[in-house]
């Protein structure tokens, strides 16, 4: 004998969907009986979940502005090799000897001494002075000084003392020292991170 839902009274319908609920609230505690824990589970994934799309979000910000920071660097390094032609890491004596011998060439002037001193540590750099001696005449010397200024390399000329040649080509001889400067990087570094 089938009983029909519809032909219940009332409160006898009320009782019959009431047991059924708490019927399958029981089968759900005893089916899965750490829903609260999975719920606390569920939260904290959710927390978790959101948190990565915010680093996805941050992420993808990033990456678009990778080219403008790539043009950045690029940039940065320019400058950078820009610095390093006005302060090297090496003292490029070779070099260094080379360009004066030229320079003096082109100014009518003798090289007599090109004499490297020792570097000297001063701070983030080291001076590298040039003990150098020339023969040839005043208005020469005056050109000679002035291109060495307009070097891409910061050289200070000091000591300058010139007198009378008595022998040899010009009226003048001029002894003076050719202070260089190089970058020391290992000092740097270590000031940078005592700051």
């Amino acid at each position: 004998m089938a009983m029909d839902f519809k032909n219940l009274p009332f409160w006898g319908q009320v009782t019959l969907v009431i047991a059924l609920c708490l019927g399958l609230v029981s089968v759900a505690y005893w089916a899965y009986p750490n829903f609260g824990q999975m719920k606390q589970q569920n939260l904290a994934d959710a927390k978790r979940l959101e948190d990565l799309q915010s680093d996805i979000r941050r992420g993808a910000a990033i990456e678009a502005k990778l080219p403008e920071f790539e043009k950045e660097i690029a940039n940065l390094q320019k400058k950078l090799d820009d610095l390093l032609q006005i302060l090297p890491t090496e003292p490029e004596t070779g070099e260094l000897l080379k360009w004066v011998k030229n320079l003096t060439d082109q100014s009518n002037l003798d090289l007599q001494r090109f004499d490297p001193g020792a570097l000297k540590p001063v701070e983030f750099y080291r001076e590298f002075p040039i003990n150098m001696e020339v023969t040839g005449d005043y208005h020469d010397l005056g050109v000679f000084f002035d291109r060495i200024s307009k070097y891409s390399r910061i050289i200070n000329v000091d000591n300058v003392q010139i007198a009378t040649n008595t022998s040899g080509k010009g009226t003048i001889h001029s002894t003076f020292t050719a202070t260089t400067f190089v970058y020391d990087e290992k000092t740097a570094k270590a000031q940078e991170s005592q700051r």
